[in-house]
């Protein structure tokens, strides 16, 4: 009979403490739930615009002349995906997906950092083909457009993604420039 009285106790104060707390953990999961979401949300719109918004000075390139490339924003429509590279004069680059996929910090990489530096150095030769701009609208579908930062203000260069892989654009080494730095940042990324 004691035996029994234990057994019903020990049953009723595990059914007590379920009910009660219970509903405690399922109330505590759903709000881990919530706030995952909320942690989980997109900032490809908010990056982008930091990218360029960035400023010589802010880079530490007090010194530059006004007409000098100091970064190239280069977009590309991947069939309703944009992809956003972002590269400084200083070797800083970042990659951004509108998908949410974000790729920072590859220009601590001294390798990632020469590659960067180079393409936009080379940037600097397309500027006086480019259209001067206050817009930064996305690529349209199967665009790539880049986006020249100087303290003059940004320029754009929209082509067919299509022409510069097949080689046939003005843009096309320019273009195969920007896949070397995305190899670079990939590899980095990787380790």
């Amino acid at each position: 009979m004691t035996q029994t009285f234990l057994l019903i106790l020990v049953i009723g104060i595990g059914l007590f403490y379920a009910n009660k707390h219970g509903n405690k953990s399922k109330k505590d999961i759903a709000e881990y739930q919530q706030v995952g979401k909320k942690t989980e949300q997109n900032h490809y719109a908010e990056m982008r615009k930091m990218a360029f918004s960035v400023t010589a000075e802010q880079l530490g390139l007090n010194t530059i002349e006004k007409d000098k490339v100091y970064g190239i924003v280069s977009e590309m429509d991947m069939e309703g995906t944009t992809v956003t590279v972002v590269t400084f004069l200083t070797g800083d680059t970042s990659i951004y997906m509108s998908s949410g996929a974000i790729i920072i910090g590859a220009g601590q990489h001294e390798s990632t950092k020469k590659v960067v530096t180079k393409f936009v150095e080379n940037g600097q030769k397309y500027l006086d083909k480019a259209t001067k701009t206050k817009k930064m609208d996305l690529p349209k579908s199967g665009m790539t457009n880049f986006n020249f930062l100087t303290e003059n203000g940004s320029y754009i260069i929209s082509q067919s993604l299509s022409g510069l892989e097949s080689g046939k654009s003005e843009f096309s080494n320019l273009f195969a420039e920007l896949n070397k730095v995305i190899t670079e940042v990939r590899l980095k990324s990787e380790k």
